[in-house]
């Protein structure tokens, strides 16, 4: 079995997913600890938050043999980069946790434009420095870390900023 991404988009005023499985999805995040890790900003703070979020994203649930294992999706796009978040869920089998990032990283990077030019030549990711499992994650699946931003991540439960971790992954870091 393979991992198989499914974008999250509109085709006709129908989406792939309904709202009601993707607000399933936030809860899954919620109920399994992530969200608070995820959504440090306060940006989002229900389903309703999510659902808009991803809206104005450009999404893909991630599934393994019909199950939801992660959701990704890119915003804040410049040039040929965009900003990458990332749920894993606690369904994903952890022996396929680094198959995970590189197949999602890899998938992402090969898009192409109808051109046929690369729809991006970075993912960029910005983690606080404190959470030391994501940072890892990011670089055992072929990530880079490409410095730290002093107060670069606002953290709404302590209405503090906090040093964020810069990571980077390009097409060559994950060939």
């Amino acid at each position: 079995m393979s991992f198989e991404m499914i974008p999250y988009v509109e085709w006709d005023g129908v989406r792939t997913f309904p709202d009601k499985y993707m607000s399933g999805l936030y809860e899954q995040c919620v109920d399994e600890g992530h969200a608070q890790t995820v959504f440090y900003e306060g940006t989002v703070r229900n389903a309703d938050d999510f659902l808009a979020a991803l809206k104005k994203s450009v999404c893909w649930v991630i599934a393994w043999n019909d199950v939801a294992v992660a959701i990704v999706w890119l915003n804040r796009h410049e040039g040929r980069f965009a900003r990458m978040h990332f749920i894993v869920f606690n369904d994903c089998p952890r022996r396929k946790l680094i198959d995970l990032g590189r197949f999602t990283y890899r998938s992402l990077l090969a898009l192409k434009e109808k051109s046929g030019l690369f729809c991006f030549d970075m993912l960029l990711g910005h983690v606080p420095v404190r959470n030391r499992v994501a940072v890892k994650y990011v670089l055992k699946c072929g990530g880079s870390l490409i410095g730290e931003l002093p107060n670069g991540a606002w953290m709404a439960d302590e209405r503090r900023s906090v040093p964020v971790a810069v990571l980077a992954i390009t097409r060559e870091m994950v060939s």
